[in-house]
């Protein structure tokens, strides 16, 4: 195991699986390193840590990892849970997110057809790039794994499905994991020249959160879209989309969370 210092940028909604239970998959930047650099944290039975260690995006963390036997992917570490330890408050949001683009813009690229050729070529399966342009925030029925629901009860039941990952009291008090009824996702142009276009899913746990809070109402299909098109893919954002594959389907990206601080344009004028 070798201990690294870590700022996550995105947080994955929590998935089941029979080898872990439920578990998030967390990627983020190595600052431990010379030059900062992506890493994914799988798994991370992030409800059932202690309170002291659920970390917020953008908040320094010290954990101890070692290379994940079962994930080739070259980002990918396993986490040791009880190592997990804050280091202070989230980096501030402040003055367009200042103090979070050096984490972010070293790891800027120019498009997804750029990630994409990276996968093909060295295994790449991290990436974060400015969208060309945002065409459809699209919402869709999804279909409900019957399966999933058994994982999540017995998951709900159980003191540990963690795979020798420790279990506590916490554990155990855990209430059934919801699965969102719908998919979410964006239509867009990378920019490059050539782009066919791309349609990917999100699967930041944000989104969910934004639509448990609106979706009481009538008209939450345009709440969703007016927050997650209009507003987070606006002009007056720099909007940027984090990606990553799937380990059974390296060639499949989902995005894994939006970054949109005011566009420095913006900032300037207001």
């Amino acid at each position: 195991m070798e201990t690294i210092d870590f700022i996550p940028l995105v947080k994955a909604y929590p998935a089941l699986s029979r080898k872990y239970g439920e578990v998030s998959c967390v990627a983020g930047v190595e600052i431990t390193a010379a030059e900062p650099h992506w890493i994914r944290l799988y798994p991370v039975p992030f409800r059932s840590l202690d309170d002291d260690q659920q970390f917020r995006k953008y908040q320094p963390v010290r954990l101890a990892v070692e290379a994940h036997r079962g994930d080739l992917r070259p980002e990918t570490r396993r986490p040791d849970r009880d190592s997990i330890a804050l280091r202070g408050g989230p980096v501030s949001s402040r003055n367009a997110w200042a103090l979070r683009r050096r984490f972010v813009e070293p790891l800027m690229v120019s498009s997804m057809c750029e990630i994409t050729r990276r996968q093909r070529n060295d295994g790449t399966s991290l990436g974060v790039f400015r969208p060309g342009r945002v065409l459809e925030f699209k919402i869709e029925k999804a279909s409900v794994n019957e399966a999933k629901r058994q994982i999540a009860k017995a998951w709900s039941a159980q003191t540990s499905l963690l795979d020798g990952l420790g279990s506590d009291e916490r554990t155990s008090q855990l209430r059934e994991l919801e699965q969102v009824p719908w998919t979410f996702r964006y239509r867009y142009g990378c920019g490059e020249a050539g782009c066919r276009g791309h349609s990917q899913s999100i699967i930041d746990w944000e989104i969910a959160q934004f639509y448990r809070r609106v979706r009481h109402f009538d008209d939450w299909q345009d709440r969703m879209s007016k927050r997650w098109l209009s507003e987070v893919c606006g002009a007056d954002r720099d909007t940027a989309f984090f990606v990553g594959n799937m380990h059974q389907h390296p060639r499949s990206f989902l995005i894994l969370g939006v970054w949109w601080p005011t566009a420095s344009r913006a900032a300037c004028t207001s």
